[in-house]
């Protein structure tokens, strides 16, 4: 009997340890799944359009100097000072402390360059162009560059940034598309906070709110820092002028930016998203393609905000959430 107690006890040692060792190894697989799909998903795509936006910012800079346009070729260099806070450069600087510096001393040489009024920034914008992609490289996983949601999050990112650009360029506010999604959710059954699939996505905007619900999809600092550029006025003679509809530009650099991220959206769209689009989908890509044709066209007529929004929420945002049932951000 007393030989026994001992034994017990190393038995009771040796079970408890390796429930405790299960658990710590259990946790820490828990933990970094958690972190991989994170990465994966948001903070890539997110990323992507980031870049997207970066890359816009430097052309147009190069083609406003080409203009002779030096006051707008520097409010597109504040927008990439903007773009690249002191966040993203960590974040990049953690994986490639290189890339990051290299990023930081192409838009000190460009801010030279502006300041010189030089007219050909071409070799700039292309080495810009050469680091970004390394950065992309270093910063984002492989296997999310092939992730067909990660494609459909990128493009949905890059949509709301010509929302907002176009808004700014028109002096207002994006419309609240966050509260907007709450209130359809609010009023919806679907418990899984998705948006509902209505029969309003063929490619018409409808007049019901409800099918203009905004795509906020999950957004982390690349996105931050892509809705925190501040609203500025400009004295051209765009800026004071009324279109023929009625509206005024009130920020010509914001609205060179619309423009030009819309063709963005619409080469991304032909390049990599449609082809991710399943057959069984053949409308809703239709109808995707034909929003952004009628969006590139009622920007470069000036349009009111509204007939913008109603075409990026009512028809090419929707069409793509229910292509790739992209989750919408939650708010409590």
């Amino acid at each position: 009997m007393g030989n026994n107690k001992p034994n017990q006890l190393l038995s009771t040692i040796i079970i408890v340890l390796g429930v405790v060792a299960l658990l710590l190894f259990g946790s820490s697989i828990y933990n970094h799944q958690i972190y991989g799909h994170n990465f994966a998903g948001d903070e890539s795509a997110s990323f992507l359009a980031l870049i997207d936006h970066m890359q816009t910012e430097m052309k147009l800079i190069n083609s406003n100097l080409v203009a002779n346009n030096q006051s707008l070729a520097k409010e597109h260099l504040n927008n990439i000072d903007e773009l690249y806070t002191k966040n993203i450069k960590k974040e990049i600087s953690e994986r490639n402390k290189r890339v990051a510096n290299d990023i930081s001393s192409v838009i000190n040489e460009t801010n030279i360059a502006i300041e010189k009024n030089s007219q050909d920034i071409t070799s700039s914008v292309e080495d810009f162009n050469d680091i970004l992609a390394e950065a992309i490289s270093v910063r984002i996983d492989p296997d999310a560059m092939t992730n067909s949601t990660i494609h459909a999050l990128h493009f949905a990112d890059l949509i709301n940034s010509i929302d907002l650009s176009y808004a700014d360029a028109l002096g207002t506010k994006p419309m609240n598309i966050s509260a907007m999604s709450n209130m359809n959710m609010s009023s919806s059954n679907n418990d899984d906070s998705r948006m509902p699939h209505g029969n309003n996505t063929n490619g018409k905007s409808s007049n019901n709110t409800n099918t203009m619900s905004g795509m906020n999809m999950n957004h982390d600092e690349a996105s931050s820092s892509m809705t925190s550029m501040s609203m500025s006025k400009y004295t051209d003679k765009i800026s004071n002028a009324t279109t023929k509809n009625g509206t005024t530009i009130a920020n010509i650099a914001s609205y060179q930016t619309s423009k030009e991220l819309t063709n963005n959206a619409i080469e991304l769209f032909n390049s990599t998203i449609k082809q991710n689009i399943p057959s069984n989908a053949t409308e809703n890509a239709n109808a995707i393609e034909s929003g952004l044709q009628q969006l590139k066209e009622i920007i470069e007529s000036h349009a009111p905000y509204d007939k913008v929004m109603g075409i990026i929420h009512g028809i090419i945002q929707t069409n793509t959430q229910e292509v790739f049932n992209l989750p919408l951000k939650t708010y409590k």
